[in-house]
């Protein structure tokens, strides 16, 4: 199957009264093709629509499914879907403080060290393709004993040194490219917004060179802006239970590609399930709102949390239970299920209506929708709307007039920094 992720279109207009104006191509639908289809090959297909956070997807299609067919999973498979939907993150972590931030920061042309880091990518490039492969085999190896995603899997029997294999290379990764020290560590260590810098002067990682070069070029504060937050995870299913008339209304599809609560659009992404922790985050927020640095450093500080729990003893993985902070369902009705999975990019929600037994074997999908987290964060009036209206705001406070150039460039950073799950095309006017 093709990838259907579509793309988003962002125009800056600094001059005009509304800076950003943001449209979609993104065919929010395209989960209606499963209609018709027994429940263990949409569960099977789903995740192969989906180029990035397939096993988020894989989880909050299993997640749904099994409340809407009243199934649960084995412990060991929901113990791999767990281990997964955390390996996924802390790779796509990888990736962004490795590759994507490292390359928009050096647009900008005005710190010198951003610049140097990009141009010495060869390593960070090959450490990023070693991670890759490490959660390559991670899911091949927990896919060896059983499918841990069909609704109400079996026990799964993976083999045991390959994802041990797999998980020490995700660690090491973290640790040698990004935090410099072991992930318990550091999270012991970095605390206040003190404790950051002391790191970022004392640690040769990219990673650092990225909070240094942020500080050193006052952008700490870039994209501040007042947006409302979702519940920081997904625990319990308060919200899935406040979701579920919505996406079950006749304007669904309409509240799926501009989503809200109570009229108010929302921010969903690690600098969300961080800032309420009260320690790092939090803390850079008070000072810097949901501005640049605090989002790196949600990055930071998700990848270490994610990285130690990737280290637990391979003898507990059997006996680790559905972990409310990854993953949550609901069944509002007969036949209809909600699953959320913690996407790495933010909140991620299915909804399947399933029509026949409770068995997969003999029952069909009627009815199908994703809410996903670039919908929440890229709303025409939510926080990336209102970040890029900073964003040139920014600039103008420098008493510089910037170049259309220097002008993307830091807009390009700050939707790095936010993260859109897809392609997106960036103009200014």
């Amino acid at each position: 199957m093709s990838d259907l992720a579509g793309q988003l279109d962002i125009q800056l207009r600094p001059d005009a009264r509304t800076v950003a104006r943001i449209t979609s191509s993104r065919p929010l639908s395209a989960a209606g093709v499963f209609v018709g289809k027994p429940v263990a090959r949409v569960a099977g297909q789903l995740p192969l629509l989906f180029s990035v956070c397939g096993t988020a997807q894989a989880v909050a299609c299993a997640q749904a499914c099994e409340a809407a067919l009243g199934l649960a999973p084995a412990p060991s498979a929901q113990a791999a879907r767990i281990l997964l939907l955390r390996a996924e993150t802390a790779k796509e972590h990888l990736w962004r403080l490795l590759l994507d931030w490292p390359a928009a920061l050096a647009r900008l042309d005005v710190i010198p060290e951003a610049v140097q880091l990009a141009a010495q990518s060869a390593e960070r490039e090959a450490a990023m393709a070693a991670a890759m492969r490490a959660f390559l085999q991670l899911r091949a190896a927990l896919g060896t004993g059983g499918d841990p995603f069909l609704p109400g899997a079996d026990r799964i029997r993976p083999a045991a040194d390959a994802v041990e294999s797999a998980r020490a290379i995700l660690a090491e990764t973290a640790t040698e490219q990004v935090l410099g020290v072991p992930a318990a560590r550091w999270l012991a260590a970095v605390l206040t917004p003190t404790d950051l810098r002391h790191w970022a002067a004392q640690t040769a990682t990219p990673a650092a060179a990225l909070v240094r070069a942020l500080t050193a070029a006052g952008l700490a504060d870039v994209g501040r802006c007042a947006i409302d937050r979702l519940s920081p995870g997904v625990e319990g299913s308060g919200l899935l239970r406040q979701l579920a008339p919505i996406l079950a209304a006749a304007d669904a599809d309409d509240f799926v590609a501009a989503p809200h609560l109570q009229g108010v659009p929302r921010e969903t992404s690690p600098f969300a399930r961080e800032v309420v922790r009260g320690e790092l985050v939090s803390a850079l927020a008070a000072a810097h709102g949901n501005g640049l640095l605090p989002r790196l450093a949600a990055l930071l500080t998700e990848l270490a949390r994610q990285t130690v729990q990737l280290g637990l003893d391979a003898e507990d993985t059997d006996e680790e239970v559905a972990d409310a902070a990854m993953m949550a369902a609901a069944a509002p009705d007969a036949g209809v299920g909600l699953g959320a999975a913690a996407a790495a990019r933010g909140l991620l929600v299915h909804r399947v209506a399933i029509a026949g037994s409770n068995r997969t074997g003999g029952a069909q999908v009627r009815g199908y929708r994703i809410l996903a987290p670039t919908e929440w964060n890229f709303h025409p009036a939510g926080v990336v709307a209102d970040g890029l209206a900073d964003v040139a705001m920014a600039w103008a406070e420098r008493r510089v007039t910037p170049t259309p150039a220097q002008l993307e460039a830091l807009a390009r950073l700050y939707v790095t920094a936010v993260d859109p799950c897809v392609d997106y095309r960036l103009s200014i006017s």
